[in-house]
């Protein structure tokens, strides 16, 4: 959801960060999305400004912006909830109110009356503090909607009073290295916020020795992750064998570093396209989809064969241990709801043990009527 724009000039001025992960530009990017109080607040009270304008000065010119304004906000209210759509007319659409803001402005100065000038500059300054406060997501943005209100006011006032030019200039600088000041510290701030929300919860649903997924992180693929097909998802229970021989006689770091390498290994055998699970122990979970029976057997093949190479432990030593595979499908054509994680494990941990009962380093798939059919690897 949330993604860029498409128009080159738009993404470069709506641009997030491009050192930042995808996935956190989204989540800032949400931000101009999901934030519509400010957005329809500074609407109303920038057609509720171009409406006394218009009653006080007498012009249908600021009639008109209003009406405007009005036709912008019900836009961009339509705009805001095309969530998957790329963002371009969000943005643009902020752009021309900021322009519509600059049109009323400019108008009003001119005019010479002091009433109406300092009612158009409060709520100039008021918009500005609003975009500050709203779209720091996107600085270069946010500094050109700024610069649009605040450039209206000052160059009507010195094309009138030109004798303040020196003074308005200086004025400018300080006021856009200000809101540029501000406009980074929020964002930065944002950032921050995101990065650690996100590594907190990378980090409770990661298993810390081997970095695969834990039980819960798993469970989060399985709901996120849509099957190949109609309830198609494949489950394989892993058990090492001889791990607790490995502990005995080469000692818990020892048994740790076998872990941490079966845990690549594991990742290595089973691709991108699958997920890995260590549940626990030296119990591991592998999640796939879209695999037929002879796959699965294949994919458990390739574990037991990955596994059971030996590993070195450091100081020479060497340890070996095996693997021991319980297969579960949900099958396309399986009557009734699809199988859901825990009925899956379920079936996929009868498997394992009759896999271990049948001489272990054995890969079983669950039969399509329940009962266990041993296949070698």
């Amino acid at each position: 959801m949330y993604p860029a724009p498409h128009g080159r000039v738009l993404r470069w001025l709506a641009e997030i960060g491009p050192d930042l992960p995808e996935a956190v530009q989204a989540r800032m990017r949400a931000g101009f999305f999901t934030s519509t109080t400010p957005l329809v607040v500074g609407a109303v009270n920038s057609i509720a400004v171009a409406g006394v304008a218009y009653l006080w000065l007498d012009r249908w010119l600021f009639a008109a912006i209003a009406f405007l304004d009005l036709l912008l906000l019900m836009l961009r209210l339509v705009l805001l909830r095309r969530v998957h759509a790329p963002s371009g007319p969000v943005f643009a659409t902020g752009l021309l109110w900021a322009g519509l803001q600059c049109a009323t402005i400019a108008c009003v100065v001119p005019s010479g009356d002091m009433a109406m000038s300092m009612v158009v500059l409060a709520s100039g300054l008021a918009a500005i503090g609003g975009i500050v406060g709203r779209n720091f997501a996107a600085p270069r943005y946010a500094m050109a909607q700024v610069l649009f209100i605040d450039l209206s006011y000052k160059t009507t006032f010195a094309t009138t009073h030109p004798q303040f030019l020196p003074l308005i200039a200086i004025q400018t600088v300080a006021f856009v290295l200000m809101n540029r000041s501000i406009l980074r510290h929020h964002r930065a701030a944002a950032v921050q916020a995101i990065l650690g929300e996100r590594e907190s919860h990378r980090r409770s649903i990661t298993d810390p020795l081997t970095e695969l997924l834990n039980r819960r992180g798993l469970e989060e693929a399985f709901d996120a992750r849509p099957p190949a097909g109609a309830g198609d998802r494949t489950l394989l229970y892993l058990d090492l064998d001889g791990f607790k021989q490995v502990n005995d006689r080469l000692g818990h770091a020892a048994g740790d570093a076998v872990l941490r390498e079966v845990g690549r290994r594991l990742a290595l055998a089973i691709g991108p396209d699958a997920t890995a699970c260590r549940l626990g122990g030296d119990e591991f979970l592998v999640l796939a989809d879209g695999l037929d029976d002879a796959a699965a057997r294949r994919l458990g093949g390739r574990i037991i064969t990955a596994i059971t190479a030996p590993y070195q432990v450091g100081g020479g030593a060497f340890a070996g241990i095996g693997v021991s595979v319980g297969v579960a499908r949900q099958r396309p054509a399986a009557s009734g709801p699809p199988l859901g994680l825990a009925d899956l494990m379920r079936r996929a941990d009868q498997t394992l043990y009759a896999a271990k009962t049948a001489g272990k380093g054995r890969c079983i798939l669950h039969g399509a009527e329940d009962a266990p059919q041993v296949q070698a690897a």
